[in-house]
């Protein structure tokens, strides 16, 4: 089998390498998807990402900053029918500072519904798996 061996600078290494790190990320949510998690892990994995990506709007305790950014403690999207949940998160809501967040990934969306529908009382006890997401995807494409 040839090799070919490539000198580059560091940066463009560094480059390189972030981008087989996303290639290697994507692969792994990819085979993730199949895989039914349960409520602990979800709940464990989507508080972190909350935390991380939703909670400058919608706060850790889940209240809101209103009016632009709602609570989502005990409120209709977080309690309500979980296919209206998926499609506000994942296409955002127009007139509405809630943006799109469909470039997460399919584990990531699900453990943040999931977490959101079981959080500061809201206690559905729905669980969002991966192929609901993706499920939810194909049915946004039109």
């Amino acid at each position: 089998m040839p090799i070919v061996v490539e000198s580059v600078s560091k940066e463009k290494f560094d480059d390189w390498m972030a981008h087989q790190k996303q290639v290697m990320l994507a692969s792994a949510a990819e085979a993730n998807v199949d895989k039914t998690w349960t409520k602990a892990d979800l709940m464990a994995k989507g508080q972190d990402l909350y935390n991380s990506k939703c909670s400058a709007c919608h706060q850790i305790n889940g209240q809101g900053l209103a009016p632009a950014f709602p609570a989502l403690a005990g409120s209709k999207i977080a309690t309500g029918p979980i296919a209206g949940h998926l499609d506000i998160v994942l296409n955002g809501k127009t007139g509405t500072a809630m943006v799109p967040w469909n470039t997460l990934n399919d584990l990531e969306l699900a453990a943040i519904i999931t977490y959101e529908r079981n959080a500061w009382g809201n206690d559905t006890g729905d669980l969002v798996q991966p192929r609901d997401v993706r499920a939810g995807r194909s049915l946004a494409v039109k």
